[in-house]
């Protein structure tokens, strides 16, 4: 059984909004990590948000604190079974 990579990216967190700042990872890289639950905080102009998990698996962080990224950047991706 082959295992699926889910892309962890910054999401549009508003009609306005074309980056965010990853303020704070909620989970470390390696991690076991669960579909919804809580990944990272992203800060934009207007709004400070949890970004959820998209899958369940295994969390693999590529993105930095504090580094600002555009709308749709990957930032990790989780590997699930």
């Amino acid at each position: 059984m082959s295992e699926s990579r889910t892309w962890i990216k910054i999401p549009q967190a508003g009609v306005a909004i074309t980056e965010g700042t990853i303020v704070q990872w909620l989970v470390a890289d390696g991690d076991p990590v669960t579909e919804g639950q809580p990944l990272y905080v992203l800060e934009t102009e207007k709004v400070e948000i949890e970004v959820e998990c998209p899958s369940s698996g295994v969390v693999r962080i590529s993105g930095q604190t504090g580094q600002v990224y555009p709308v749709g950047e990957t930032v990790g991706y989780v590997d699930g079974g």
